[in-house]
């Protein structure tokens, strides 16, 4: 009888069928990790070539290993000039270096200002990158693009005193006397002059990404109720005729740098284009957590020059 069992035998559970739960309540499962913070990890490929220098303020600073290439190719468009020139050339890319690294920093102070985190700026020949967690809040946002610029009115303001002590008449668009040693304070005064001033409206003015216009112009828009898909449509055609102006003037004025410049800035807006024709703006660096993945809307990081 199933009364009679041997002594110290348990009953078999039964097990259930083909993984059947045994119980009817559901199984509650630990929620997915939440996705990690908007890094400004996702770096571009300037940073796969670079190398650190120092630490300022506790953010690293990296080279990019063309600089070298850079620094020659100025020495050998002034050697015409003697040794004067490749002295000014030198300095020249002295004062560039430390006025974009001064501008860099405005963006990466003011992350930090606003609570975000900055990782890391590197230096190269096109200019700088500061990488930093980007808060959410696009007024925040605009105040970190925005940092970088300001930096330039202080800047401006040294050189304009620096220009005063050298006697000679202060003008923008070009020294006041020829290159030659005795000259050479005075020009380096007009270059930091000339440099901060053309940052300044270029950043402003130019909605290209990563210039810190195009980090303005799209969380005004979002402010203005503009979704990304719309944002992006908008810095796309703007970026356009910026891109074609800027090339005119690199090409009447002989700039070679400046058509390296304007090049690769108009691979930065096809990139982007090609992000929003794919419905893959989140993929895109200016629209990291602003475009929440899987959809248009809205939501913060990027990167700032």
């Amino acid at each position: 009888p199933a009364a009679r069992r041997c002594r110290g035998q348990l009953p078999r559970p039964a097990f259930p069928e083909h993984g059947t739960p045994m119980s009817s309540k559901p199984i509650s499962r630990p929620p997915p990790p939440p996705p990690p913070p908007s890094s400004a990890a996702r770096q571009p490929p300037p940073q796969e070539w670079s190398v650190r220098a120092c630490s300022i303020f506790g953010i690293p600073v990296f080279l990019h290993f063309s600089l070298p290439l850079f620094l020659g190719f100025l020495c050998l468009t002034h050697a015409r000039l003697g040794a004067i020139g490749i002295i000014f050339a030198v300095c020249y890319a002295a004062v560039l270096f430390l006025t974009v690294t001064v501008h860099e920093f405005g963006h990466c102070l003011a992350a930090q200002k606003v609570g975000c985190r900055a990782e890391r700026v590197l230096l190269w020949p096109l200019g700088g990158l500061a990488t930093c967690v980007m808060p959410t809040n696009p007024r925040d946002r605009m105040i970190v693009a925005a940092a970088g610029p300001a930096t330039h009115l202080p800047m401006t303001l040294c050189w304009l005193i620096l220009s005063a002590t050298t006697g000679y008449p202060i003008r923008f668009w070009s020294p006041a006397v020829p290159l030659e040693a005795s000259s050479l304070y005075h020009w380096l005064c007009w270059v930091g002059l000339y440099i901060n001033v053309l940052l300044f409206v270029f950043n402003l003015l130019v909605p290209v990404f990563p210039l810190d216009g195009s980090q303005l112009l799209l969380n005004f828009l979002l402010l203005r109720g503009a979704t990304p898909a719309r944002a992006a449509r908008i810095i796309i055609l703007v970026s356009v005729p910026m891109a074609v102006l800027l090339a005119g003037w690199a090409l009447v004025n002989g700039n070679s740098l400046g058509c390296f410049l304007v090049l690769w800035l108009g691979m930065q807006t096809w990139r982007l284009h090609q992000a929003a024709a794919a419905g893959r703006l989140e993929t895109h660096p200016l629209f990291v957590d602003v475009a929440p993945r899987g959809g248009p809307g809205m939501s913060g990081q990027a990167q700032a020059v």
